[in-house]
């Protein structure tokens, strides 16, 4: 383990740092989501991996193989502690987002997050309040944002070609795709949920901001368990859904479809994701073998094809690049904090429906 004094290194980080005006980060959660974090980092200019966080070992080397001679800690508190670190990527289980956050703002640390935002919309308000009294930059890493073909059909949006979107259609299907992890996803207390927030939270997120953000009004929803039940990490407690199904109002009269799945009985071309978005003037399919595809009207009926550029950067790289621009005061955090409360506000409200089987208010 090349654990290190915090103080002196830090120290000397530091005056590197004020020479080069790199963004030092640290990785808290060294799983999937934590190599991809770092991976990000590698490809955007301007920030470099120096530390990393998790009290496995094995799982640490991974990050270490992309950010050789990164220190190792075994806890995310000593990331928060090392003054040689300016950025905190928080990969940790859901439940233990909302400490770790605050702790790293309170020692003027900036924070990417890896959704959910916490285990219901109070972890989430009490991040937006920390991120509002520290000043710093916090943004959820809400991927999906910044896939090749999501990033070609913003911009087609935003060009005008599609007119006023008037509904989205998303999922994310998986056929048998429970995660195992440590065992934390099926834990409701430590998840706050299945596959909705899981999954649906990321394609929500996805198709609001396609179609411009706008103010979740109401949500219908439904969810089933069953496929979860075998692997809850405490039987006694209640199973998280494996699969659920939405559909959402917004002001203005947009709306949008959700449905997502950790495991489901469908047929194989079913499994993946869905990105349709409709508006006035035309629409866009956003995950297609030819990427992001505009369809226009042609002669009569018939709706004229048109591939969509995909930009260079994507994926964990794009985020980590808009990070950075953030952290230089470039542009504005999105997702950032606001929106991690809307977000939490309308997967609530979903998990009301599902248990009311009645329509639910998006409660702001």
């Amino acid at each position: 383990m090349n654990e290190v004094g915090v103080l002196s290194s830090g120290n000397q980080a530091l005056a590197s740092h004020k020479s080069t005006g790199t963004t030092r980060v640290g990785i808290a959660g060294a799983g999937a989501p934590g190599v991809a974090h770092a991976r990000g980092v590698a490809q955007a200019s301007g920030m470099k991996v120096v530390a990393v966080a998790d009290p496995i070992a094995e799982r640490r080397r991974a990050v270490v193989a992309i950010a050789p001679g990164c220190r190792e800690y075994n806890d995310a508190q000593q990331l928060v502690d090392d003054v040689g670190v300016d950025l905190i990527c928080v990969c940790l289980p859901t439940a233990l987002h909302a400490g770790v956050v605050t702790a790293a703002l309170k020692a003027g640390k900036h924070v990417v997050i890896e959704p959910p935002p916490g285990v219901g919309v109070k972890q989430a308000k009490q991040i937006e309040s920390a991120t509002l009294k520290s000043g710093k930059t916090v943004v959820y890493a809400l991927q999906r944002r910044f896939g090749a073909g999501e990033q070609a059909t913003r911009q087609a949006i935003e060009k005008g070609y599609v007119g006023d979107v008037r509904h989205v259609r998303v999922a994310w299907m998986r056929t048998r795709g429970i995660p195992a992890g440590t065992g934390w996803y099926t834990d409701p207390v430590q998840s706050g949920g299945g596959a909705l927030i899981d999954l649906g939270l990321h394609m929500f997120d996805l198709g609001w901001s396609l179609a411009g953000c706008p103010r979740p009004l109401t949500v219908f929803a439904r969810t089933h368990a069953g496929f979860t039940v075998a692997s809850n990490a405490k039987p006694s407690s209640k199973a998280v859904e494996d699969s659920a199904f939405a559909l959402v109002a917004f002001e203005g009269g947009g709306s949008m479809e959700l449905a997502c799945s950790w495991a489901i009985n469908q047929p194989p071309e079913q499994e993946g994701v869905t990105c349709r978005v409709y508006g006035s003037e035309g629409s866009i399919n956003t995950y297609t073998p030819q990427g992001a595809v505009l369809y226009r009207p042609g002669d009569g009926a018939t709706m004229k094809a048109t591939p969509l550029k995909a930009p260079k950067m994507i994926h964990h790289g794009a985020l980590m690049r808009h990070v950075r621009e953030c952290v230089l005061s470039k542009c504005e955090p999105t997702p950032g904090p606001a929106d991690g409360v809307v977000l939490m506000q309308v997967i609530e409200a979903m998990y009301r429906s599902a248990d009311s089987g009645k329509s639910e208010t998006v409660k702001g």
